[in-house]
């Protein structure tokens, strides 16, 4: 009988989880019981089992079976099921590539996998923390899991840390303008989106969209008592 969804995701985590415990397991008896005698892992390689675990098994999972509609003969997934392997192989040989783990995890991203896409994009931060872009993904990915119409704290701090990186990212600052929008803070949404009208060709369809919305903010602001 083929499992459903739920049940395919809730077995594979419990299976992760208890894989991860054994592998851990040093580290995790010597923190309980206060006993610096047991030998533990050191922590790069503890760090690695927790990303690459993780990581391995959803490579093989897709390799070698799907379930549901997931079966239908669909060429994007099959491109992406491939893409993934091979790059799931690679980290497994060296973890050390942020390009990498960027890629995974906009491939996630992309499927709607909020969750694996959170751990490779931190990943990829973690190995490069100047990038505006990484930070405005995995900000982007925080809001998507959290599925709340309130962006997320850490959300927050990760797009204006992208803005003071690089302050004519449009992605950070149009993010923002919409979340800040959403929650009624009309005035700060404005200033966003002011920030980006002199950063966008004045006859270009993303200059109009942000003049609208500007515009409209402008409406709510002037309509307060």
């Amino acid at each position: 009988m083929m499992m459903n969804a739920n049940t395919f995701i809730a077995c594979s985590a419990l299976a992760i989880g208890l894989t991860l415990l054994f592998a851990l397991w040093p580290n995790l008896r010597a923190k309980l019981f206060r006993d610096r005698s047991i030998a533990v892992l050191p922590r790069p390689l503890a760090i690695s089992f927790v990303m690459l675990i993780p990581l391995v098994s959803v490579a093989l999972y897709l390799q070698v079976g799907t379930y549901g509609d997931a079966e239908v003969n669909d060429p994007r997934m099959t491109h992406l099921r491939s893409e993934m392997i091979e790059m799931a192989g690679e980290l497994e040989r060296n973890p050390n590539q942020p390009e990498l783990w960027q890629r995974m995890g906009l491939v996630y991203k992309d499927l709607q996998h909020y969750g694996p896409a959170e751990h490779t994009l931190r990943r990829a931060l973690y190995l490069r923390p100047d990038s505006a872009f990484l930070h405005v993904e995995l900000a982007e990915t925080l809001h998507l899991r959290s599925e709340l119409p309130d962006m997320p704290a850490e959300a927050r701090g990760l797009l204006t840390r992208a803005i003071s990186l690089e302050p004519d990212n449009l992605k950070a600052l149009w993010l923002l303008a919409t979340a800040d929008f959403r929650s009624g803070n009309f005035e700060t949404a404005l200033s966003w989106w002011e920030q980006m009208l002199p950063l966008v060709p004045e006859d270009s369809q993303i200059h109009r969209a942000v003049q609208t919305e500007a515009e409209r903010a402008r409406r709510l602001i002037n309509q307060r008592p």
